[in-house]
């Protein structure tokens, strides 16, 4: 009796240790799983005029935005966004509408790119923009504008979420010079996808 209790014992704890290995793995996958699901992206409705960072399923920011117009539109896709620049300079892309238009330094008066761009796909971009009324409409050449306010402080949460983190000081001293460019690139890159 003892031995057969022995045996059935030891078969219930192979049973046991076998079916927990089973969960364990499962587990790992699912918390990879997870990562990549709960990781910081960016989804940009263009018929919405909507600008939406995402952690996972969760809407941690929304922001409104202007898209590009009829004949420029915003390239629909999946990108990553590689790159912010801080008081960007500007260059006319090759482009009919842009054969009169010339250089532009940061902070230069006519620079249409406002106080940060963020780079996915040049010459598209997400940037800053003075032109407040023309948010929530079609009105650039393909690329995203947003409020200067607000496409700052998207720059500040896309560089901390992807470790790329500086300082308040930092900050402080790239936005009081306008005319000064800080180019940075992204420790990790972000996933943006533009959907119509």
């Amino acid at each position: 009796m003892i031995k057969t209790t022995s045996k059935f014992f030891i078969l219930a704890l192979a049973i046991l240790s076998a079916s927990c290995g089973e969960k364990s793995a499962k587990k790992e996958v699912s918390s990879e799983e997870k990562t990549s699901k709960d990781s910081t992206h960016v989804l940009i409705s263009i018929s919405q005029r909507k600008l939406y960072v995402l952690e996972g399923a969760d809407t941690l920011k929304k922001f409104s935005i202007a898209v590009g117009k009829e004949g420029h539109p915003t390239p629909e896709g999946d990108f990553q966004i590689h790159q912010i620049d801080w008081n960007p300079d500007w260059t006319p892309p090759e482009s009919d509408w842009a054969k009169s238009e010339s250089y532009k330094k940061p902070g230069e008066n006519g620079n249409p790119m406002g106080r940060a761009r963020i780079v996915y796909q040049m010459p598209y971009t997400i940037h800053g923009t003075k032109d407040i009324q023309s948010l929530g409409n079609a009105e650039s050449h393909g690329s995203v504008r947003m409020a200067n306010d607000d496409v700052i402080e998207l720059g500040k949460l896309l560089m901390q979420k992807s470790g790329t983190e500086k300082s308040e000081e930092w900050f402080k001293n790239v936005l009081n010079d306008s005319t000064k460019m800080e180019s940075v690139k992204l420790e990790k890159q972000i996933p943006l996808k533009n959907m119509r």
